[in-house]
């Protein structure tokens, strides 16, 4: 009966078209350094061991807990409250992007492009906050869904302009290609520039009201978040990043040039995030959260598999590579997507940069973490191994989403009567 009230509400479709184009302006960046990078770093000769300089620039993400308090804090009612934070960021960024404009990627300029891309990502993690508690305050149930799947598909298609500046470097040079960056890092801020900002949700106010400000160390004692909601932050970030790292130096040793893995990167992720887009809503639908999750669960063995194939045998023409990586994108995309509803599903109303920030700096950390140890790893065991074990790292935090899934939707339940009644 709710499921049926939720889905036949009235859903605003411009609020949730530019919460998508503000989430391009996060995922641009983290493309471009967990794609882009690598992939032109290995072709410059970098030691898969040292691939672990190419995981500092997310290391302000392990922070935005911290910097959250100050986002949640501070803000001009009448420009925007969250925009007074997503406008300076994004410009400071692209600024970022123009100075990158300078330092052609090489063994020698390594150091200094990291440099640069650490201090973009403290200013960037900023932005990222507001952008978050922006979509977790303002979408409502109904939203949600459909919301998500715009933001992932918008974001993909962000994270495809990331990962084709391969190409475009080849074609046009380093240069042209990272002041054309910064262009449309300004660009993605103009819709929520224009568009008012929706009021602050009812717990935010009263929150307010009482003269209380956001507490990192009650959200951190609450059940939801440090037995459940944290750890699977971890676990998702962990698994994800530790296949998704590799695959762009591994194309690079199986001899992919730079306008091959250009085109095979963008094209595999608008097909495998567009089916996921569409499919995710539909299926939450008729199946519900967990076993969504489920058949990417059983999809990731298979990806694995397809791996070690290509390690042990040549690769397939371009067109069936593409087709190939596409629909088991698009199967193991249905778990991000379902985890992405429910991030936003499950960070506090009251004081919603913290909470995301919270989940944002546990799956960051776990990130970081797997990007510096998978290239490690990868080249301790090989490629025929490492693409199997890490489907099998990817799997654990399907399976804890799965099995927990229930108990986590109750305590939320809880703590949102609790902040309403309080």
């Amino acid at each position: 009966m709710a499921r049926s009230h939720t889905a036949g509400e009235q859903k605003d479709y411009p609020k949730l078209v530019v919460i998508g184009v503000l989430h391009m302006a996060q995922f641009f960046p983290y493309a471009f350094t967990a794609t882009a990078l690598p992939f032109m770093f290995r072709k410059e000769g970098l030691p898969l061991e040292m691939f672990w300089l190419l995981a500092l620039p997310n290391i302000p993400r392990w922070f935005k807990w911290l910097i959250a308090l100050a986002v949640d804090n501070f803000g001009s009612v009448r420009f925007g409250y969250r925009k007074t934070w997503i406008v300076p960021c994004t410009v400071i960024g692209a600024m970022s992007y123009t100075a990158l404009a300078w330092i052609p990627p090489s063994l020698v300029a390594v150091y200094t492009i990291i440099a640069i891309l650490v201090f973009k990502s403290f200013v960037m993690a900023a932005q990222d906050i507001a952008v978050d508690a922006y979509a977790t305050e303002s979408m409502t149930d109904a939203e949600r869904p459909v919301g998500t799947s715009i933001i992932n598909f918008l974001g993909a298609l962000a994270g495809v302009m990331g990962a084709g500046t391969i190409a475009l470097v080849e074609t046009f040079g380093w240069s042209p290609t990272m002041f054309a960056a910064a262009t449309l890092l300004l660009i993605a801020a103009i819709p929520a520039i224009i568009r008012p900002e929706p009021p602050q949700p009812l717990a935010s106010r009263e929150r307010q009201a009482r003269g209380e400000r956001p507490d990192l160390i009650k959200a951190l004692k609450r059940k939801d978040y440090s037995r459940f909601i944290l750890p699977f932050g971890f676990l998702w970030g962990f698994g994800v990043v530790f296949m998704s790292s590799m695959t762009g130096p591994f194309f690079a040793d199986k001899g992919l040039t730079l306008t091959q893995f250009g085109i095979l990167a963008p094209i595999s992720s608008i097909i495998g995030s567009g089916l996921a887009a569409v499919a995710t809503p539909w299926l939450i639908e008729r199946i519900g959260f967990r076993y969504t999750t489920l058949i990417s669960v059983v999809a990731l063995p298979i990806e694995g598999a397809m791996f070690c194939a290509f390690a042990l045998f040549s690769l397939p023409v371009l067109p069936m590579l593409i087709a190939m990586v596409s629909l088991l994108g698009f199967a193991t995309g249905l778990f991000n997507y379902t985890a992405s509803i429910s991030r936003y599903r499950w960070a506090s109303k009251a004081q919603a940069g913290t909470d995301y920030s919270l989940q944002s700096s546990f799956m960051h950390f776990g990130a970081w973490a797997s990007g510096s140890l998978s290239g490690v790893v990868a080249a301790q065991i090989g490629w025929v191994y490492f693409f199997p074990f890490a489907s099998i790292i990817a799997a654990i935090a399907g399976l804890f989403y799965f099995v927990k899934f229930d108990r986590i939707e109750a305590l939320v339940l809880e703590r949102e009567r609790i902040e309403l009644s309080a």
